[in-house]
Parts: C-alpha cells; structure tokens; sequence
C-alpha cells in the first residue's frame, strides 16, 4: 500500500508539468495577427525598458523582448500612434 502512494506522488507532478501548456513557463514566441498591418518589432526598438516590458502582459508576456504594434494612422495629434499585442499568436 505504501509504495502505491509513492508511485502516485511522484507521478503527480510529471502529469500537471505534460499537461500545462507551453506558454506558462514564459518562454515560447509566436507572431503576430494576420491582416491589419501588425508589425513585429523589439520592445527596445519602441524606446521601452526590456526589464519593465517583461512585467506587462499585452506588451512582452513571453518575456522574448518582442511585440506586435498596429500603427494608428487616424490620430493627426499623435501621428506615432499604435496599438500593441505581445506576439503570441501561433503558426
């Protein structure tokens, strides 16, 4: 009986770390959406802090240092204008 338990607590955690998917260890990339311009760029080339991009989801959730931007060209006061997405969109 004792060693059934044991099996059953090392078997465990080898079953939850196969079934996560691999996004949640923060290291996967992807790309971006298709259509509507979406551009992938570094986080850097944006003028932001790697570090401080890292902590913010919609922007570098992945941690990879990239994003997807989708400039707005309809804003005349702000001509960069963009919207951002962490480039996490599958092949």
């Amino acid at each position: 009986m004792s060693g059934r338990i044991h099996r059953v607590i090392i078997a465990v955690p080898l079953v939850v770390a196969v079934a996560l998917p691999a996004t949640a260890a923060g290291t996967s990339t992807g790309g971006c959406p298709s259509g509507g311009n979406w551009e992938l760029r570094t986080v850097a080339e944006l003028g932001i802090d790697p570090e401080a991009a890292s902590g913010i989801p919609s922007l570098d959730g992945n941690g990879d240092g990239r994003t997807c931007i989708h400039p707005l060209p309809n804003y005349p006061r702000f001509p960069d204008a963009f919207v951002f997405r962490d480039n996490t969109v599958g092949p």
